[in-house]
Parts: structure tokens; C-alpha cells; sequence
């Protein structure tokens, strides 16, 4: 008698495609939803990362920043041989200088809210790169409070957490080519592709959910499709290390700098060991600014400062081409003259080079303006989205499959707990992690990994709970939960904060109005979706438990049944 087992059958192509659509997209579809959730989020890092550091939320953009920055830089770092500064921007109106020691030193370690906590090198590395943030008004040194911010979440969506991130880094790559399998896959089992674009049926239980991913899923699918392959070019290096060893057999760094293409390096002259008082920054600045054509200078690189060889690099705020990666122009000056320098020219990129880098610069988001940023995290919101009603689909068409009085299977079971904590408890964790980042004390000791904890801590919590309740009381609770927790964010804003949303809507700033009325919307939406849970106005015969009647339908359309 010869074993035959259920994947070994011979099927026609739309049933094989169904098969593999299903199971691909069921083994991995927890973590694409945390993936594809936490990503489109980290479209917003400036925001959210302001957010969450309320002493930052009186600063106002000021012309004279670079003046303050320059003054700052000459008191506490007159014999570095490079200052940084980033100029305050719409996105982020912090002002910040950095310089390179000499010594390491851990006087200044409070992290900035772009980048984290902060690290410290390891013996024999580079010298130490110093870092404060100022008020762009006064040039006062702010004292930021340690938090992880939206870094954690953008860390979270490509190399996990918990994990080396060379572990994280190769199960986000298997997760990406499983994604790429399901839509392909996808895409071949829909007869009706157009039609789904316009279709969808309400208060119909499976039907509805079906027509719920399928148009999800069309809506945004060039998306789908662009961001899933060009994650995976981001890791295709790591994922596929043999292929780029047998072109650069003995430059590791060849295939990242054959690709990132891009302009030579400015030859900064070694310092001529005569001292010069540095020129004023600012007309070179304004110059660049100029020469760009109203392109906002983001940061600015002397070198040597306060030697007869210093130079001034200024760079563009943001990239002028999808297809250098959206690398910056930049232009040099002479530090004590003022007068520009040669730049070189940028590279030309080959058509190879070009597509890689629109494709990858389009995942990260470089290029995007405010419109561009928010229909890129719409179309990622949309893809989290539609993993999620394909999860619940499976278990819908999994329970109609039983007979009547029969026992849910344990595999059943576990999909139903999985999806309440993998969906619902992801944003139970979102909720609880935003809170503690306002109201965990500031002298809390690694504040920033306490967030982090905080975060585990709500999920794992939820993940009991789902464990421990019937699965409509699980959905119901549990999306009340994080749509409460998820609303009430403008309350702890306002309470712990100087910019309440009343006041933030009528005088900025719009980072923090924007932040708070997307949490009252993504709340509202939570607790709308409970309560329709509750009503069993969608997928009545999905959700409820077995023995279980659904409770009446209340549309007009049912009445009249």
C-alpha cells in the first residue's frame, strides 16, 4: 500500500497554484504581517521618533542655526578635525552637531531620536563620532531622553528582534521570497482579476472576506510587488553570497560600491598645521541653496576646522535621482575664503545599476514627498491587510469544512490563536509600547530596551489571553483593547507634553497634530472593527463558536429576509 500524501497529488494548475498560495501564505503569514505593518510605519521614523520625545515639541525651525551650531562646535570640540552639522527640516526641527574624537569618551551619550540608543565602539575602532542636539533658536544643549523610538520598528522590520541580525536578516529574506510565491501564485488562481477590483460584498461571511483580500490585494499590487522584490535586493548579497563572491572574488565591498555608484570622494587636503579663523558658514550655505535652485542644504561637513586647509562640504537635503539611490548633490568650499572648490562629477550609472537603485530607493523612501510618503505607507497598510484576511479566510474555510458537532483540530485551534494575537495583539504591543515611551520615567535605567520589553510583554500577554478565551470573545476584547489604547495616545500626548492637540492643530507642531489624529483614527477604526465583530455583521459564520448561534443581523437588507 503506497503513501500518497496530500501535497504529492496531481492537481490542475489553478488548483496547484490555490494549494501553494495557501500554504505558503498560512506558514509565514504572522511574521509578513509584523513585517509589512512595522515597515510601513517606519515611513513616518521622523515623526514618530519626534513624537515620542516631547522636550522636543517647542522647537521651531530658525535661520541662525547655523550660527549657534558653529558656536557650539567651537566650544566643545576646538581641536576635532571634523564637524557635522544637520540642519533642522520640516520632517525633524531639531538642530545637531557632531565631531569626531580624539579619545573615547562617554561624556556625551545621550541618543539622538534618529538614531537610538546610543554605542559605543569597540577597542581599536575608529575614534568615538560625538553627537548633541540643540534648540535651532538658542543653541541651547537639549537633554533628550532615552528611547528606542520608531528605530526599534524599522530594526523590527528587517532583522526581527531577540536575534543575531544575521539570523533576523535571512528569516525576513525567506519570509520575502514566500511573499513574492503567494502573489504569483495569487494572481494565477484569480479568474476575475478586474472584476475583484470593484467588487465587494458585504454581510456575506466567506464571500465577503474572500472579496475583502482579493480587492486588498488588486488595489495595491504593483506595490505588492515592487516592495517584496526589492527588499529582497536589499539582502540578495547576503541571501545569495556565492554569486557576488564569483564577480569579486577578493573585494568584499566591491558589489555594494559597484552598485551605490554615485560621486568620487572629495580629496580633503590633510590639515596644513597653520591655524585660520574658519569663514562664515552661512553665505555658503545660502550659495549651494542657490545653485540647487531652492534644494534645502540638510547638512553640513568641515574639515580641519580652524586650520588654513579647512574645507566645507554642504549637502542637499534629499536626493535628486532614483536612480544614484537617491544620493545627494553636494558642493565644496574653501573654509576661509568661502570660494568653491572643483566638485567632481557624479558617475554615470549603467541601466543595470539605475534600475536596482530605483527599486531600492522606492522601498526605503528617500525620494518621497509628504503625498508620495503617505501613498507608500497606504499601499503597505494595504498589504498588511490583506495578509491578514487571507490568515482569517483559512480559518473560515477550515470551520465550514467541519461537520456539524465536530471538534475543532488542534491545528485549527492553533491558526485561531495565532491570528487574534499575530493581528490584533501586534496592535495590542504597538499600543502599549507608544505609552510607555511617554511614561516611563526618564532616569529609568536602559529606558530605551524597557520600551522594547514593554512591547514583548503586551504581545505576549495577548497571546495568552487568546490562548485562554473562546475565539469571537478573544477578536471582540482584544480589538477593543488596542483601539482604546491606540485612541487615548493624543490624551497621554497632552498629559505629558507641551503640545496638546488642540494646540498642535492650531500652531503646530504638525508632526506631533498628525501623529495624534492618525492614532484617534486607527483607534476609531479598532473599536468599529470590535464591535462589528460583536454584531457578527461579518463573517457571522466564521466567528462565532461552535454551538454557538450568530447573533441577528441588523442591516435593512436582512430584515427584509
Amino acid at each position: 500500500m503506497s503513501f500518497n500524501p496530500p501535497f504529492d497529488r496531481p492537481r490542475p494548475l489553478r488548483q496547484s497554484m490555490a494549494w501553494l498560495h495557501t500554504w505558503t501564505g498560512l506558514l509565514l503569514g504572522w511574521l509578513l504581517f509584523v513585517i509589512f505593518a512595522s515597515g510601513s510605519l517606519s515611513f513616518f521614523r521622523n515623526e514618530i521618533n519626534f513624537w515620542m520625545h516631547p522636550e522636543l515639541h517647542h522647537l521651531r525651525d530658525d535661520a541662525r542655526a547655523i550660527i549657534h551650531a558653529r558656536r557650539v562646535l567651537e566650544r566643545e570640540a576646538p581641536d576635532s578635525r571634523q564637524w557635522t552639522i544637520t540642519l533642522p527640516g520640516p520632517r525633524d526641527p531639531t538642530l545637531f552637531v557632531a565631531w569626531r574624537a580624539d579619545v573615547l569618551s562617554s561624556r556625551y551619550s545621550s541618543p539622538s531620536p534618529r538614531s537610538g540608543a546610543s554605542r559605543r565602539p569597540a577597542h581599536g575602532s575608529r575614534p568615538e563620532m560625538k553627537r548633541l542636539g540643540l534648540d535651532p533658536s538658542t543653541g541651547e544643549i537639549l537633554k533628550m531622553r532615552e528611547s528606542s523610538g520608531a528605530t526599534f520598528l524599522f530594526r523590527l522590520h528587517f532583522q526581527l528582534h531577540g536575534v543575531s541580525w544575521f539570523v533576523g536578516r535571512w528569516t525576513v529574506g525567506i519570509a520575502a521570497m514566500v511573499m513574492l510565491v503567494a502573489l504569483v501564485t495569487g494572481v494565477i488562481i484569480h479568474r476575475n482579476f478586474f472584476k475583484d477590483f470593484f467588487t465587494f460584498r458585504p454581510n456575506r461571511g466567506k464571500r465577503s472576506w474572500l472579496d475583502a483580500h482579493a480587492l486588498v490585494g488588486v488595489v495595491s499590487l504593483p506595490f505588492h510587488f515592487a516592495i517584496t522584490f526589492s527588499g529582497l535586493l536589499l539582502l540578495g548579497a547576503m541571501l545569495m553570497p556565492s554569486v557576488v563572491r564569483s564577480v569579486y572574488p577578493d573585494d568584499a565591498t566591491g558589489f555594494t560600491m559597484g552598485i551605490r555608484g554615485g560621486r568620487d570622494r572629495f580629496n580633503i587636503a590633510p590639515p596644513s598645521r597653520k591655524p585660520a579663523p574658519l569663514g562664515d558658514l552661512a553665505p555658503m550655505v545660502d550659495a549651494a541653496q542657490e545653485e540647487w535652485r531652492g534644494g534645502r542644504a540638510g547638512s553640513v561637513v568641515v574639515a580641519n576646522p580652524g586650520d588654513a586647509g579647512a574645507t566645507v562640504e554642504v549637502i542637499q537635503a534629499q536626493g535628486y535621482s532614483l536612480a544614484n539611490r537617491g544620493i545627494a548633490r553636494r558642493l565644496l568650499f574653501d573654509g576661509i575664503t568661502g570660494k568653491r572648490l572643483e566638485t567632481p562629477p557624479a558617475k554615470a550609472s549603467s541601466a543595470i545599476v539605475s534600475v536596482w537603485n530605483s527599486l531600492v530607493t522606492l522601498h526605503l523612501g528617500r525620494f518621497a514627498t509628504p503625498v508620495q510618503r503617505w501613498l507608500l505607507f497606504l499601499a503597505g497598510i494595504s498589504g498588511a491587510l490583506m495578509i491578514a484576511t487571507g490568515l482569517i479566510l483559512w480559518r473560515i474555510s477550515r470551520f465550514k469544512a467541519r461537520g456539524p458537532g465536530e471538534a475543532i483540530p488542534v491545528g485549527c485551534r492553533c491558526v485561531e490563536i495565532l491570528n487574534v494575537s499575530g493581528i490584533s495583539g501586534w496592535l495590542i504591543a504597538l499600543g502599549a509600547y507608544f505609552w510607555a515611551g511617554r511614561l516611563l520615567p526618564d532616569t529609568l535605567f536602559a529606558r530605551s530596551e524597557w520600551e522594547i520589553r514593554v512591547f514583548f510583554l503586551a504581545w505576549a500577554a495577548s497571546l495568552i489571553h487568546a490562548t485562554l478565551r473562546k475565539h469571537l470573545s478573544a477578536w471582540v476584547e482584544q480589538l477593543s483593547f488596542s483601539g482604546a489604547l491606540i485612541a487615548l495616545l493624543p490624551l497621554v500626548n497632552g498629559l505629558t507634553g507641551v503640545s496638546p492637540l488642540f494646540r498642535s492643530l492650531a500652531s503646530g507642531p504638525w508632526q506631533v497634530a498628525g501623529f495624534d489624529l492618525c492614532a484617534l483614527f486607527a483607534g476609531a477604526l479598532l473599536l468599529f472593527a470590535a464591535r462589528k465583530v460583536h454584531l457578527h455583521n461579518f463573517g457571522s459564520i466564521a466567528l462565532h463558536e461552535p454551538g454557538e448561534r450568530p447573533l441577528p443581523a441588523t442591516d435593512e437588507r436582512s430584515r427584509r429576509r
